[in-house]
């Protein structure tokens, strides 16, 4: 479940519709820093994960999905740590806590791409390595982003593959989880998301 990876909190937090104003800056500034502290916490360290929930908490503003989302992904990473220290049943409740959080922003935001991108990468970490089952979102979300290709950056898009792929070698299916990395690196060949697929085909053969 520490496998995560995201998109900047920058980039993140331009994808928020928000209106001028000084709150509406706040808030932004707050979602933003709220990422951060949330893919900083994605190598296990349990303050950032903290600083991430309390940043991405409703408590004190107009809570956008997005936030809302990213409070349900850290705390499946509060999960990561429980499993981690074997309190398996504490972390299987934290990743239901989590995931319904997240499932909750996406049926108030459907639309929304970053949001979208965010349940796939979560979703497809917990495939990996957890018992639970998310290849329904996973699979809804990258059908649902595909019918929206044009609009996709090409950082988007490699995410969208290369994690098209992730799943597909879930489910054994090798060929066409390595085509889809290929796939990813041509989308866009200096991203985070294509260094990973590039791992991935030294790792299993290519």
């Amino acid at each position: 479940m520490n496998k995560l990876r995201y998109v900047s909190a920058a980039a993140l937090a331009m994808a928020i519709a928000v209106s001028s104003g000084s709150a509406a800056g706040q808030a932004e500034d707050r979602l933003a820093q709220g990422i951060e502290a949330h893919n900083a916490g994605l190598a296990g360290d349990s303050a950032k994960i903290d600083e991430a929930l309390k940043l991405l908490g409703p408590e004190g503003w107009d809570r956008p999905p997005l936030a809302l989302a990213y409070h349900g992904s850290a705390v499946t990473l509060e999960a990561s740590l429980a499993k981690k220290a074997g309190k398996l049943i504490k972390a299987l409740t934290l990743i239901g806590e989590g995931t319904k959080e997240i499932d909750s922003a996406a049926t108030l935001d459907p639309g929304n791409i970053a949001l979208r991108l965010l349940r796939i990468e979560n979703s497809v970490a917990l495939v990996e390595a957890s018992p639970v089952n998310r290849k329904p979102q996973a699979s809804g979300d990258i059908a649902c982003l595909r019918t929206r290709w044009p609009e996709l950056k090409p950082e988007e898009k490699a995410v969208v593959d290369l994690d098209s792929g992730r799943l597909a070698l879930a489910d054994r299916r090798l060929g066409e989880a390595m085509a889809s990395w290929r796939a990813s690196i041509r989308d866009a060949p200096d991203s985070d998301a294509a260094a990973r697929a590039r791992k991935l085909l030294a790792r299993y053969g290519d």
